[in-house]
């Protein structure tokens, strides 16, 4: 799959294309819809398979103060697309010039002029260009003029409740992790490579491996009941992981760290990517006044996650 950053290293395609446009942020279920519906149209047709992207999401771009959590890294969002077999993913840079180009133009310099399309698969609500005047009924006029279909994916709902990144954020942001895994079509996730640390908790006991994230992820700060994947060995362990700024050992406001501890292993996870998936959450991030009040709590929050996955200290590790 190819990635292309920028319109302006876009060029003109010499093959006819399905494309399919938006954010994409979780790759829901509703996402999951749009990209196997492109790869059956594409296969079908012999066309490449295209999907636009933005970065930043627009939302992010007019409000840049108080942007909406994200639930996916942009990284983490390709490996997903990447599945559905997509020849080429564009990521179009949202800035002030694209944000005031306007529907029509859109269509006729990208769409038409450089992609050549035959094909947009698009959900119901779509909208784009500036003050969002593109959608589906503009869409459907203008393909006309320039010989393109529409293919409108319906909406999606799980227990009455519509598939939307809006409505997993709320979930996550609730605690909700199931609500939130029925609306992405698979349990929450992060996806990090390894740093290294103060080694604080090898030092209390509880040696963990540690992900930067982002301040804008869509998860609560707090500890978790987690599986993880280590992609080197395509094996998944059980652990517990601490989400936070680690406000014991910080006197300043840190971005966000990731902490996990895999049960009875010892494998050196250092600058190697790993997979984090979310469970339960346990409790919620304390400030301890000693060192030895925090091992006192992690020793009790270690027995309650064992508790939940209901296993013992023999062998953890999942096969």
């Amino acid at each position: 799959m190819k990635i292309i950053r920028g319109i302006y290293h876009l060029k003109k395609i010499n093959s006819n294309s399905v494309v399919s446009i938006g954010n994409f942020d979780g790759v829901h279920l509703g996402h999951q819809k749009l990209l196997s519906t492109v790869y059956k149209i594409g296969t079908e047709n012999n066309m490449l398979k295209i999907i636009i992207l933005f970065e930043p999401q627009p939302l992010e771009f007019f409000n840049n103060k108080n942007p909406p959590k994200r639930i996916t890294k942009f990284f983490q969002k390709i490996k997903y697309i990447e599945l559905y077999k997509i020849d080429i993913v564009i990521c179009i840079k949202f800035n002030k010039f694209f944000s005031n180009l306007n529907p029509k133009e859109f269509v006729k310099k990208i769409l038409i002029k450089k992609l050549n399309i035959k094909f947009i698969i698009s959900g119901e609500d779509f909208k784009f260009g500036s003050k969002r005047n593109g959608n589906i009924s503009f869409l459907e006029k203008i393909s006309k003029k320039y010989n393109f279909s529409i293919i409108k994916i319906k909406s999606i709902y799980k227990n009455n409740i519509k598939v939307s990144s809006t409505n997993i954020r709320k979930y996550l942001l609730k605690n909700d992790i199931e609500s939130a895994k029925l609306l992405l079509g698979r349990r929450f996730s992060i996806i990090g490579r390894v740093i290294y640390g103060k080694q604080i908790g090898r030092k209390l006991g509880f040696p963990t491996a540690n992900i930067k994230l982002n301040n804008n992820i869509s998860i609560n700060n707090g500890v978790y009941a987690v599986k993880v994947n280590y992609f080197l060995e395509k094996k998944i362990y059980l652990g517990i992981c601490n989400i936070g700024i680690k406000p014991s050992f910080n006197n300043i406001k840190i971005n966000k760290l990731l902490e996990v501890h895999l049960f009875n292993t010892d494998i050196d996870l250092y600058e190697k990517k790993i997979e984090i998936f979310l469970y339960k959450k346990i409790r919620n991030e304390y400030f301890f006044t000693s060192q030895e009040k925090l091992k006192k709590q992690i020793f009790e929050d270690v027995k309650i996650v064992k508790q939940y996955f209901n296993i013992l200290d023999q062998n953890l590790l999942i096969r």
